[in-house]
């Protein structure tokens, strides 16, 4: 029997008729990923989400969801309407997972695309990424140089496509495709860019909000892609400075993979569990 959990509240779930408030647990807030686990009395519980455990070897767990930043005021703008707005706000509705519908990695910090059938990083990838995965709120990008907020693990030394190459192979995540990096983004303040609002801090940046929850989607950095050939990647969403060639289209495609500059950084991808089988034309 398939799990089903429902946001019904902006800080509330509803699981076989029980309503989880997370007002009831001391210790989360927002940015937060918590988890929904059953007691051995059978009661749903909550719980914070940290990541660093084995989660799918306790068959206590049922499923989760990323407590995002998005506020209560927040409203429908750009190219959200206030309906979707509504579904971001508080418990991220694109973040539920169950142990039947999740990412084949671990879910924490990733929201779920359906027009592609696939999970998405909400959070840039992050210098901490080994502590706190590569999507987390307050933590810095990972790019390839320092500069406004960015930090490059590598120091002095370029960060490369191949670096962050072995960071998602870690986690067990991948980049993401020209034509899903379209489709997720989509929501976002168009032919824009952060500028000064950017520090390099993963965080809530209201016209850069993609649909589906994911933050600073377009306008800070830019992000490599997969692959288009042995020395080149796309690169995609434009930079903190771009202005008008940023966006949910906005694309570089003279890329090589060899170097890398403080405006380049990464967000990873990961395929669903159980994929959605379509059917075919």
């Amino acid at each position: 029997m398939q799990t089903t959990i429902k946001k019904v509240g902006f800080n509330k779930v509803e699981i076989d008729n029980t309503i989880l408030n997370i007002k009831d647990y001391k210790g989360i807030k927002a940015g937060d990923d918590v988890v929904i686990f059953k007691t051995k009395d059978k009661a749903y519980e909550l719980a914070l989400n940290t990541g660093l455990e084995k989660w799918e070897e306790d068959n206590d767990l049922v499923g989760g969801f990323h407590y995002s930043l998005v506020p209560k005021d927040f409203t429908g703008r750009n190219n959200i309407s206030n309906k979707r707005a509504k579904k971001l706000r508080g418990i991220n509705e694109f973040s539920i997972w169950t142990q039947e519908h999740r990412p084949t990695c671990n879910p924490k910090g990733m929201a779920y695309n359906p027009k592609k059938d696939i999970w998405l990083d909400i959070y840039m990838c992050n210098n901490d990424h080994v502590t706190v995965g590569t999507s987390a709120a307050g933590k810095h990008f990972l790019a390839g140089g320092n500069s406004y907020g960015r930090i490059n693990l590598k120091g002095d030394e370029n960060f490369l496509y191949s670096d962050f190459e072995a960071i998602a192979k870690l986690h067990g995540k991948r980049f993401i495709t020209w034509d899903e990096f379209i489709s997720s983004m989509k929501g976002v303040k168009e032919f824009a860019s952060a500028k000064d609002a950017d520090d390099g801090i993963a965080k809530h940046h209201p016209d850069f909000i993609s649909k589906y929850g994911i933050e600073q989607a377009t306008g800070h950095n830019w992000i490599w892609s997969e692959k288009i050939d042995d020395e080149r990647a796309v690169l995609l969403g434009g930079s903190r400075g771009g202005g008008v060639v940023a966006g949910s289209r906005a694309s570089n495609w003279v890329s090589y993979v060899w170097g890398s500059v403080w405006s380049v950084g990464c967000r990873f991808a990961c395929d669903s569990l159980n994929p959605v089988l379509k059917s075919r034309k």
